[in-house]
C-alpha cells in the first residue's frame, strides 16, 4: 500500500491542468478508487473557468492497462459489471460534458477501459510504445464498451474498427497515425513536452472560444445533416462575435 494519490493534479500556467493516474505498479489499471476519483474530478470541471485545458497520462510505462484484473474480492476491485458500469459510463459521460478539450498522452498500452479513457478525449497524441487494445474480447465479454464501438467506427471506419473490435488484436502507434486514430506519434521521451506545447497553442484561444468549440464539435459529430451542423456552428459564433463586440 502507498500513500501517494492515485490521481496526481497539477495546476500548471495559464489555465492548463495536468492529471495523472498513478498506479504505475499496476499499469495504471483501473480499480474503483481510481474510476472514482477520476469520475468526481471530471464532473467538478462542469463549472470551472479557471481550467481551460486538461492533459491527461499515465504515471510509467504504461497510460492504463483497463480494470485492474488482479483485484478481484478485494475492496477496492472495479465494481461495474452485471448490474450495469456505472462509474465508468458517467465517467465517460463526464469527460464528453467537461467544456475543457481534454488531451490524452498515450505512452505503451492504453487497453479496455483505458482505450475507452483515451476514445473519450479531445485529441490523442501517442509515443512510439503506444498500443491499443480494445481487450473486451478476449476476456470473454461483448467486443466494444464504453461507447469504443461508437467512437472507433466513426474515427477509424467500420470495417477496421470491427476488425480490432472482433479480434482484441492490438493497434500499434504508426497505424494508429495512419488511420487517424491518433493526431502524432512522438518518441516516449517527447511525449510530456510535445502535450505542453500543443496545450499551448490551445490556450492562446479565447477562453469562451475553446469551450464553445468543444460543444460545437461534439453536436455536429452527432447531427443528422449538415443544416443541423451549420445552425449549430452558428450559433456559437454569434456568441463569440457578441461577447468580443464586433458588430
Amino acid at each position: 500500500m502507498t500513500d501517494e494519490p492515485i490521481l496526481v493534479v497539477e495546476q500548471l500556467d495559464g489555465g492548463l491542468e495536468r492529471l495523472t493516474l498513478n498506479r504505475p505498479g499496476r499499469l495504471n489499471a483501473l480499480n474503483h478508487p481510481l474510476a472514482e476519483a477520476l469520475l468526481a474530478h471530471f464532473e467538478s470541471r462542469r463549472r470551472d473557468e479557471a481550467t481551460r485545458v486538461i492533459l491527461l497520462r499515465g504515471a510509467g510505462r504504461a497510460f492504463c492497462s483497463g480494470a485492474d484484473l488482479k483485484a478481484g474480492g478485494q475492496p477496492d476491485a472495479l465494481r461495474d459489471g452485471p448490474k450495469g458500469d456505472w462509474v465508468l459510463r458517467d465517467l465517460m459521460k463526464a469527460m464528453r460534458a467537461c467544456p475543457q478539450p481534454v488531451i490524452c498522452l498515450v505512452r505503451g498500452p492504453a487497453a479496455g477501459g483505458g482505450l475507452a479513457l483515451a476514445l473519450a478525449s479531445d485529441i490523442i497524441v501517442a509515443s512510439e510504445t503506444a498500443a491499443f487494445h480494445s481487450a473486451f474480447i478476449n476476456v470473454g465479454l461483448s467486443g466494444a464498451e464504453l461507447g469504443a464501438s461508437w467512437k472507433l467506427q466513426r474515427m477509424i471506419g467500420v470495417s477496421r474498427a470491427r476488425e480490432m473490435l472482433y479480434t482484441g488484436r492490438p493497434m500499434n502507434a504508426a497505424d494508429a497515425l495512419s488511420l487517424g486514430l491518433v493526431s502524432a506519434v512522438t518518441p516516449d521521451a517527447e511525449l510530456d513536452a510535445y502535450g505542453l506545447a500543443l496545450a499551448a497553442d490551445m490556450l492562446r484561444a479565447q477562453p469562451d472560444a475553446l469551450r464553445l468549440s468543444k460543444r460545437s464539435f461534439d453536436a455536429t459529430l452527432d447531427a443528422v445533416s449538415l443544416d443541423a451542423a451549420l445552425e449549430i456552428e452558428e450559433r456559437a459564433q454569434m456568441l463569440m462575435i457578441a461577447r468580443r463586440g464586433v458588430a
